[in-house]
């Protein structure tokens, strides 16, 4: 019996919002740009636009800030790949994770992926499914109905909202009501019987002219916050997580998992302390540092750190991310409370190749 499966969704780790290779990445499937046909341009604008506003839509629900259309392309690269892999995964043929590409494609925001997914399957009358989309272009054998586009999106935002419990224990249904998250990127890339999303959440919380140098061990960054929502964030610790650099093989081990997450977290520095406190480990055994900044400049909305990786660190040929961390305050006696949330407002992928 030939179905419509209405819709396969890959769940989501939510600590972190993809994948790298520029040539096969760039790679735009035939079926979607013809020659930059304007048509599908316009579409596809079209497309992303009414995406946002149903993701909209469910956050009016619960009167969370309205988010806006980030340009970021790194979300379309990574629809494009699995528009012609026919392969639902977090990770890009090449290993690579989504904030990764994110990075990669200029993303200076903190990133959280959600992936959906309409194709035409068969079923034997078991719990297993067999795709078969590209069959149906063969009218002999099969008979598959033209996805409705717009359609799609809304029974695969419906799906993530609303029947994702089972699936991913909503963890679509809670990214797409992050109250932190400012922006969303959208990737979607389709034939007449095969149809992907990718949405990319992002935290902009530093205005745009912020700079990260680094220089060797040596990392500076300054920035000053973006608050318009009023959170009154204070700058809490920045962490440091390590990533082997990926492989294919990395890929076909992988590809299938419903979650990602960042690499072993490495290290975590916070502002220097007086001359007579120190930094506790939790534990004795654990994996990551805590180590002071060698600058912890702090003024009201100004940033300006410098850190220095230790040199028993070894970061060659890794990938290493950087995430900064803010802690919530409360606005009106300017106190961290009890309920204070820790929020990313950034995370910057270094590749050490």
């Amino acid at each position: 019996m030939l179905i419509k499966y209405q819709p396969l969704l890959v769940g989501l780790i939510l600590i972190i919002v993809l994948t790298f290779n520029s040539v096969i990445l760039t790679y735009a499937s035939k079926s979607i740009l013809l020659n930059d046909d304007w048509h599908h341009l316009r579409l596809l604008n079209d497309l992303k636009n009414f995406a946002l506003s149903k993701i909209n839509d469910d956050r009016k629900k619960y009167d969370l800030p309205l988010l806006f259309l980030s340009n970021n392309t790194a979300a379309q690269i990574h629809a494009n790949e699995l528009l012609r892999t026919k392969t639902i995964s977090h990770l890009s043929l090449e290993g690579f994770k989504p904030y990764m590409l994110y990075s990669f494609y200029n993303g200076t925001g903190y990133v959280q992926q959600n992936i959906g997914q309409i194709s035409y399957v068969i079923t034997n009358g078991t719990q297993n499914y067999y795709p078969v989309s590209d069959q149906c272009y063969d009218q002999k054998r099969f008979y598959c109905p033209v996805i409705d586009r717009f359609k799609a999106i809304s029974g695969l935002q419906h799906s993530m909202m609303y029947n994702d419990k089972l699936c991913c224990n909503d963890g679509h249904k809670n990214n797409i009501l992050n109250k932190y998250h400012t922006h969303v990127s959208i990737g979607i890339a389709y034939n007449d019987y095969y149809f992907v999303m990718v949405q990319n959440f992002e935290n902009h919380y530093l205005r745009p002219d912020f700079t990260i140098i680094k220089n060797d061990d040596a990392i500076k960054l300054e920035a000053r916050i973006n608050d318009p929502d009023n959170f009154n964030f204070e700058i809490n610790h920045v962490s440091f997580f390590l990533d082997e650099f990926p492989t294919k093989l990395d890929y076909e081990k992988n590809r299938d998992k419903n979650s990602y997450d960042f690499g072993d977290l490495k290290l975590m520095v916070s502002k220097p302390l007086p001359p007579d406190l120190e930094y506790v480990q939790e534990k004795e055994d654990s994996t990551y540092r805590i180590i002071e900044a060698n600058k912890w400049e702090l003024n009201e909305e100004d940033i300006n750190l410098e850190i220095q990786i230790p040199d028993t660190l070894n970061v060659k040929d890794k990938i290493l991310t950087m995430v900064l961390y803010a802690q919530t305050v409360g606005v009106e006696d300017n106190v961290i409370g009890e309920e204070s949330d820790y929020v990313p407002l950034t995370s910057y992928t270094f590749f050490n190749s």
